[in-house]
């Protein structure tokens, strides 16, 4: 069997296009970090979720949420969100969250039946949330304005108390 000799030159040329070709290959599968699996997560992948810019949505009321909320977050109270909900992408990944992750898995489960495929819920709600916090008063809030008592003075509502 006869062999030919491949020039030296055109060897470190192909040696040094698979080098390059695997580097290009582990920086893009480094950069292109995926999302977290779909369902409940963490506040560290809650934060990777905020960082990409995933769609993010708090349950709460508009009270509650101008009381603070994740940066670029929108408000759609889970009362109203189904009806919200109608004009979002459903293959785009949506983020919910409440104050203590009940009323954020009911809006997955609403999502999820309508057809969303890649939908995050913060576990423990904002309650447990480790990053940063806005009260902006320029942020988002589809619930329409909160409604103040007659008497001007703040309303608090308490649940579930053993007194």
């Amino acid at each position: 069997m006869h062999r030919t000799k491949t020039p030296l030159r055109t060897r470190w040329r192909l040696i040094a296009a698979a080098v390059v070709t695997a580097a290009v290959l582990m920086l893009a599968a480094g950069c292109s970090s995926s999302l977290p699996a779909a369902g409940n997560v963490s506040n560290s992948d809650a934060q990777a979720l905020v960082d990409k810019g995933v769609r993010i949505v708090d349950v709460r009321t508009v009270a509650e949420f101008e009381g603070g909320h994740i940066p670029g977050a929108e408000n759609v109270p889970l009362d109203q969100f189904e009806a919200s909900m109608g004009s979002w992408d459903p293959a785009k990944p949506v983020f919910v969250y409440c104050a203590t992750g009940s009323r954020s898995v009911e809006a997955m489960r609403i999502l999820s039946a309508a057809g969303f495929s890649t939908v995050y819920n913060l576990t423990s709600g904002i309650v447990a949330w480790d990053g940063e916090v806005t009260t902006d008063p320029t942020a988002v809030a589809s619930g329409g304005p909160a409604t103040p008592s007659a008497s001007g003075l703040p309303v608090m509502y308490e649940f579930y108390t053993d007194w």
